[in-house]
C-alpha cells in the first residue's frame, strides 16, 4: 500500500503541503501508470489497532483480543475521483504475430549513454499523452439542443396562443357575413370531447334569439358551461363582430343584421356609470373584481371562484344597479317601457337604405338618450338603497349634500333638459311614423 502511494518520503510530501493531492499508482513499478487522485479534507477521527484471533478450523471465527488507539486522525484523502484510461507498451510484433511487452526496451536501466533515437527498428515508438481525459470528476450533464419557442410577430409572448378557431367578422356595408363555421372549429368540438348537451343548448339559444353577447347567452340561459367550454362551442355556432353597431356580439351563422331591420333590438348599449356624488364607493370595477389573485392569498381567490358560480344579472329594469361601472346591454334586455316605446317608434327605412355603420339601424344620439334614462333610475335606486339601509351606505356620502356643493346644475340638467330632449325625441318619431 505504501509503495503503490509513493513512499513514506511521497506521503509526508504530501501531507505537507494543503493543496497537493495524493498519487495511487496501482503498477508503481511502471512510469506509465496513470495515478488515480486523492483529495484532502479535514476530519477529526482515531486510528485503531484491532487485534482479531481466527482459528483455522472455524473459517467463521472472530474474536478481538485487543484494541489500542494508535493516533489521532485530522486529515483524511479521500479517493472519489476517476481513474485515467491507461496504455501499456504493448505491441504485435511483427515477427512473431503475438502482442509482446516491450517496457524493459523502452525504458533504459541505469545509466544509458546512448542517443534515444540510436535503437533497434524493431522496438516501436511509444510516446502516451500526460493525460487522456479531460476531467477526472463525474458529470452527470446531457448534452442538448437548447428549447427555442417559436413565436409569430402577431402572437404575444404574455400568454399562450388561442386555438378556437373563430370567425372574427369586421363591420362592412359591402362584404357578406360568414354562413358557416371553420372546420377546425367543428374538429374542436370533438377534440376537446365536449358534451352534446351543452352544444344543443347553444344551439338552441341562437335559434330563438340570432344575436348574443357572451353574458347575456349564459346569464339569461342559466347555463352551467365552464368558460373554457363555451370559448370552443360558440366559434361552432356564430361569427365575431369586432366593431360597428354589433360589435361585442355573437351573431348565428347566416344571419345578416344589416339586411333585417328587426336586428335593432339586438345592438350594444355601453353603458358607464357617470361621477355623480359618490356612486364609484358602492359599485366595484370589474377589472379589479374579476382578475386573478396572487395564488398565495387564498381569501380574494375564493371569492374570485364565487363569483364564477353566480349568474351576473346582464338586464337592466326599473330596480337596477349596475354591478359593475362599465357594463354592456344590448338593447332588447333593457326592460325599461319608455325605451322600448322608443325602439318600437323608430321608423322603417325606406327601400334602398342602407345600416349606418356607426349607429346601425337607429336615429342619431338614440344611445345618448338611453343613458340618460338609465343614469336616472339608477341614482333613484341608490337613493332608496340608502334611506332604506343607512348603515350598509353610512360609507357613501349623500347625493343631495353634494348637490348643493356644486353638482346640483350637473344632476338638474341631466333631469329636466334630457327629459325635455327625450320627449320630444319621442315626439318626432310619433310625428315620423303618422
Amino acid at each position: 500500500m505504501i509503495e503503490t502511494l509513493g513512499g513514506i518520503r511521497e506521503i509526508s510530501n504530501t501531507f505537507g503541503q494543503e493543496k497537493r493531492r495524493l498519487e495511487l499508482r496501482f503498477r508503481p513499478e511502471c512510469i506509465y501508470s496513470k495515478p488515480a487522485f486523492g483529495d484532502g479534507r479535514p476530519a477529526t477521527g482515531l486510528l485503531l489497532k484491532v487485534v482479531v484471533q481466527r482459528r483455522k478450523s472455524q473459517p467463521d471465527y472472530r474474536a478481538v483480543s485487543s484494541v489500542q488507539i494508535a493516533g489521532c486522525v485530522r486529515r483524511i484523502f479521500n479517493f472519489d475521483s476517476l481513474c485515467d484510461f491507461q496504455q501499456l507498451p504493448a505491441f504485435r510484433m511483427p515477427t512473431s504475430g503475438k502482442v509482446e511487452c516491450v517496457y524493459s526496451d523502452i525504458v533504459p536501466k541505469g545509466v544509458n549513454t546512448k542517443s534515444p533515437l540510436e535503437k533497434p527498428t524493431t522496438i516501436p515508438f511509444f510516446l502516451p499523452p500526460v493525460c487522456f481525459s479531460r476531467t477526472d470528476s463525474i458529470n452527470s450533464f446531457v448534452l442538448r439542443e437548447p428549447k427555442t419557442q417559436k413565436i409569430s410577430p402577431i402572437e404575444s409572448t404574455y400568454r399562450r396562443r388561442r386555438q378556437k378557431y373563430g370567425i372574427y367578422h369586421p363591420f362592412t356595408l359591402t362584404e357578406p357575413v360568414p354562413e358557416t363555421a371553420n372546420a377546425q372549429a367543428q374538429h374542436m368540438l370533438t377534440s376537446k370531447i365536449i358534451s352534446p348537451d351543452d352544444v344543443e343548448k347553444v344551439r338552441a339559444a341562437f335559434k330563438a334569439r340570432p344575436i348574443w353577447t357572451k353574458n347575456a347567452l349564459v346569464n339569461i340561459n342559466r347555463l352551467v358551461i365552464n368558460s373554457q367550454t363555451l370559448g370552443l362551442i360558440l366559434p361552432s355556432v356564430a361569427f365575431y363582430y369586432v366593431n360597428g353597431p354589433w360589435r361585442g356580439t355573437w351573431v348565428r351563422y347566416g344571419y345578416d343584421p344589416r339586411k333585417h331591420f328587426e336586428a335593432r333590438v339586438y345592438q350594444l348599449l355601453d353603458f358607464r356609470v357617470r361621477s355623480i356624488g359618490s356612486l364609484h364607493e358602492c359599485i366595484k370595477i370589474k377589472r379589479l373584481s374579476l382578475t386573478k389573485i396572487n395564488y398565495r392569498t387564498a381569501e380574494p381567490t375564493a371569492a374570485a371562484k364565487e363569483d364564477e358560480q353566480n349568474f351576473i344579472n346582464c338586464t337592466f329594469d326599473e330596480d337596477t344597479i349596475p354591478p359593475y361601472r362599465v357594463i354592456f346591454y344590448q338593447y332588447c334586455d333593457i326592460h325599461l317601457k319608455k325605451i322600448q316605446e322608443m325602439l318600437k317608434k323608430v321608423p322603417s327605412p325606406k327601400s334602398g337604405t342602407v345600416c349606418d355603420e356607426r349607429n346601425g339601424w337607429l336615429p342619431y344620439r338614440f344611445d345618448d338618450q338611453c343613458r340618460n334614462i338609465m343614469m336616472e333610475i339608477v341614482l333613484n335606486n341608490i337613493r332608496r338603497l340608502r334611506e332604506e339601509n343607512p348603515d350598509a351606505c353610512s360609507a357613501m356620502e349623500s347625493v343631495e349634500e353634494d348637490d348643493d356643493e356644486g353638482d346640483e346644475g350637473e344632476v338638474s340638467g341631466f333631469e329636466e333638459d334630457d327629459e325635455v330632449e327625450t320627449e320630444g325625441l319621442l315626439d318626432s318619431l310619433d310625428d315620423v311614423t303618422d
